[in-house]
Order: C-alpha cells, then sequence, then structure tokens
C-alpha cells in the first residue's frame, strides 16, 4: 500500500470512529419519548421532620395550628404518634431534569429505615405535596395540612420494618405526583396520624425513622422514576446501598469513551501501517 493510500485510510478511519461518537452523544436527545428511560433522584437536603407537642387531647394535637418544632439537620427523618406528640416527617427531590413531554410510567421511592415503638398495626401514608405545600425549606406552619387532602401516593404496612433496611415503595398515580418542572415533595404520616386514630394509651406509640440527606451515601432516600415502555424494577439497578447511585446519562458516557478508544485505536493502527509503509519505500 503506497503512503497516499495509508494516508486516506487514516482520514477515512479517523472520519468514522468520529461520525460514531457524534452518534453516540446525540443519540439520548434523539430518543422518542416512547423509549424506555429512567432516572434516579436523590433526596434534598432540605428533609426532615415537624414536631408538635400537645396536653389538650389528640384532637387538638393531630390538628392544630400551632407553630411546630422544625428539624432539618439531623441525620434521619422521624414519623410518629403518641398521645401528647406528633412527628410528620418531609422529603424533598429535585425532579425538574425529566423531559417535559414525557409520560412516566412509574416512581419507586426507596427509604433506608426501621421501626420502633409498639406498632400496633402501624403504618405509613405517603402524601404527594403541591407546590405551595410544604414550603421549602420546612417552616413551623407547614405541620398544618392543606385545607384540599393530598392525593395518596402510597400505603404501606411497616409493622414488620424492625431492622434497618432499603425499603422500595411503588407510587400511585406518577405522572401526577412527580413534578417535571420543579420540586417532587412527600408528606409522611403514620396511620393514626392520618386516620384519626388516638393511640390507646400514653405508652404506645408508633415510630418510623428513616435515614436523611444528611446521612450520605448509601443511606439517603432517592427517587427512581421511568417513562416510556419500561417501569422501575424491570432491570437490575445499582442502588445507594452499594456505593453507586444511578446516574442519568451514564450509558452515554460509556458509549462515548468506546467510542474515543475505538478512535484512538483505529489511529495508532493506522500511524503504524503509514510508517511501515513509508520505511519500506525508503
Amino acid at each position: 500500500m503506497t503512503f497516499t493510500a495509508q494516508s486516506k485510510l487514516i482520514r477515512t478511519c479517523t472520519l468514522l470512529a468520529t461520525i460514531s461518537a457524534a452518534a453516540c452523544i446525540a443519540w439520548p436527545s434523539a430518543m422518542s419519548a416512547d423509549s424506555p428511560q429512567s432516572e434516579t433522584f436523590l433526596s434534598d437536603a432540605a428533609d426532615g421532620h415537624l414536631r408538635q407537642n400537645g396536653e389538650d387531647g389528640w384532637e387538638a394535637l393531630r390538628n392544630s395550628n400551632d407553630p411546630a418544632e422544625v428539624f432539618a439537620d439531623l441525620r434521619y427523618v422521624k414519623v410518629n404518634t403518641r398521645t401528647d406528640i406528633i412527628y410528620r416527617g418531609f422529603l424533598f427531590f429535585d425532579t425538574s431534569s425529566l423531559p417535559d413531554d414525557c409520560e412516566l410510567t412509574g416512581a419507586v421511592l426507596h427509604i433506608y429505615s426501621k421501626c420502633t415503638g409498639d406498632l400496633d398495626n402501624c403504618q405509613l401514608y405517603i402524601l404527594g405535596g403541591t407546590d405551595e405545600y410544604p414550603s421549602m425549606p420546612l417552616a413551623p406552619s407547614d405541620y398544618a395540612l392543606p385545607d384540599e387532602s393530598l392525593p395518596v401516593c402510597a400505603r404501606v404496612d411497616v409493622g414488620e420494618w424492625t431492622e434497618l433496611a432499603y425499603r422500595a415503595l411503588p407510587l400511585e398515580d406518577p405522572d401526577t405526583v412527580v413534578n417535571k418542572a420543579g420540586i417532587t415533595k412527600f408528606c409522611l404520616l403514620e396511620r393514626r396520624d392520618y386516620e384519626g386514630v388516638s393511640p390507646p394509651d400514653p405508652r404506645s406509640e408508633n415510630e418510623l425513622k428513616l435515614y436523611s440527606h444528611e446521612e450520605g451515601d448509601g443511606f439517603q432516600p432517592y427517587l427512581e422514576v421511568s417513562w416510556g415502555e419500561q417501569t422501575p424494577g424491570e432491570q437490575a439497578a445499582a442502588t445507594p446501598a452499594d456505593g453507586n447511585h444511578p446516574a442519568a446519562g451514564t450509558t452515554t458516557h460509556v458509549a462515548i469513551a468506546l467510542a474515543l478508544v475505538a478512535t484512538t485505536a483505529i489511529a495508532v493502527v493506522a500511524r503504524k501501517r503509514a510508517r511501515r509503509a513509508t520505511s519500506n519505500h525508503d
């Protein structure tokens, strides 16, 4: 092969590899909204809980409009009911990176949690927030729930959650609950609080504790959202417990890296052949 032919080969191979890399970069944006895709969002540092105390009876405590004590910097979020105290938890996720025109097919909330107390028919209610409620960051007035009922995203029996572990909670009606233009908010209530059922005696309490954003990698809450044909859980994915957070664009980055490696390999081989051809010609 002549030197001129070798040069043409180098230019052709490099051009093809460059086109492949560009196609890999453009591929995610070119995918249709019907293609199965998913994205995972870690909880925001604003997550936390509110505590309200009261000695005027259960109903007065539950329906109180008094300012509550805010806890937003702890390593855990607490949800609890007693005759004289109630804790309400709140989680926030920035889901604004979701495509505006995508139709969500699934959303799963993952929390690393356990329960304590007597666990008398202990259940967790997850309510979807609104643009106005709750505040971000949390405010003392957020203890009072809005006049209009918040949608129930999930209702889960948690009495068996006596060991610390990640729990996967599928959410109902994800296309309504998840905010594609901003912050997705959740309010967490224990069954007695949501249903208005007074604890049987002062010593009875149903307490759920879950790790918050402040606990860091491998423990903090995360929200897995999917759209297109795939629903969360259909494909194995790393979780924070593994130390590897699923991240948007991972597939793209791998494809780009492979394309660049291919480009380099092709160029190296072509140059070696060109040098050999030049040496033989000399």
